[in-house]
């Protein structure tokens, strides 16, 4: 099993965030947005960055990167991901 730590940032209205998560396979970036945020229509703002199901927010991958399994047990202990 793989470790792939996901950076995605997303836009909720006038808000800008950025989030971690931690996800078990390698996935394109439409599946890492999909499962993350539980979105079901596939509808892009731009390339590869998708709206949310109701088209007010939206949300891309900024970064993805392979840990170790210790390192992902740190993220999840300090809480980042």
């Amino acid at each position: 099993m793989k470790n792939i730590l996901v950076h995605f940032d997303c836009q909720i209205g006038d808000y800008s965030h950025s989030a971690y998560y931690i996800f078990d396979e390698k996935k394109s970036d439409w599946e890492y947005c999909k499962e993350f945020w539980g979105i079901t229509n596939k509808d892009e703002l731009s390339e590869d960055c998708f709206w949310d199901d109701d088209m007010m927010n939206a949300i891309s991958v900024y970064s993805q990167k392979e840990i170790t399994e210790e390192e992902k047990q740190t993220l999840n202990k300090l809480g980042v991901a």
